[in-house]
């Protein structure tokens, strides 16, 4: 957990919330948190149309990690971001990164660039897959977490979840859990649905697990828990240019 000294708390309370207002202000237009979705940050780019366009390279990331920092805007973990509207508040100018399928480069690229400009995210990770070539190790799973980044799950073996029965959704989505609870010490707050897919079954069941929220893909901006295991991301691949980038954190 991340901890300040009481002069730089109040300073992360103002950059997260604003400023205190005086009685009776009109609070600024709030538009909501983008939750950005990326796969692997990693300077070798595929040579096949779906590789290269889950694969941002470093230099790209750092750029946009300048920017966000350029520009003052704050990285949450999905997790945060669920816990600040559960509470009622409302983050401005604030930004989640999330990493999906655990590849080695999220230990490797991904965590020295959040850690040179002070940022944290969210890594999806696929239990079934952790320690196999190309991917973490629980042991990285470990250090991103005591990093300040929040590590969750994306299912066991990354299985489209709307294919499957409720017994082979529990499988896979159960066993991703028990398997971080064993290994991490604690069952995750929140899950990304492998491809964005899900059904009323899914639904039903990650309230079951006790899952705080879940993400999908597409849709826009998180603005409230109305609807908490279809929370909206937004995807960053690799044409996506600065000025793209800058414009996904514009209402």
């Amino acid at each position: 957990m991340r901890r300040f000294a009481p002069a730089a708390a109040a300073f992360a309370l103002v950059a997260a919330f604003g400023s205190a207002r005086a009685p009776g202000a009109v609070a600024p237009p709030w538009s909501g948190v983008p939750v950005l979705m990326y796969h692997k940050i990693d300077a070798d780019v595929p040579a096949d149309a779906v590789g290269r366009d889950l694969t941002v390279t470093p230099e790209t990331f750092e750029a946009q990690l300048r920017y966000l920092r350029e520009h003052r805007v704050r990285t949450l973990t999905a997790a945060e971001l669920v816990a600040e509207l559960a509470h009622g508040r409302r983050p401005h100018n604030a930004v989640v990164l999330t990493f999906d399928d655990g590849y080695e480069d999220a230990a490797t690229t991904a965590l020295p660039l959040l850690e040179k400009y002070g940022a944290h995210g969210t890594f999806y990770v696929s239990s079934g897959f952790v320690g196999t070539p190309r991917h973490l190790t629980w042991r990285e799973m470990r250090a991103l977490r005591d990093g300040g980044n929040e590590v969750a799950c994306h299912g066991t073996f990354h299985l489209d979840l709307s294919t499957l029965d409720r017994a082979g959704q529990l499988a896979e989505a159960g066993g991703c859990m028990r398997r971080f609870a064993h290994y991490l010490g604690s069952a995750p707050a929140t899950y990304a649905y492998p491809a964005g897919k899900f059904d009323a079954t899914t639904l039903d069941l990650m309230r079951t697990l006790g899952l705080r929220a879940a993400f999908r893909e597409g849709g826009g901006w998180v603005h409230d828990l109305s609807a908490p295991y279809t929370l909206p991301r937004v995807r960053v691949s690799h044409d996506t240019t600065l000025a793209d980038f800058a414009a996904l954190l514009q209402p």
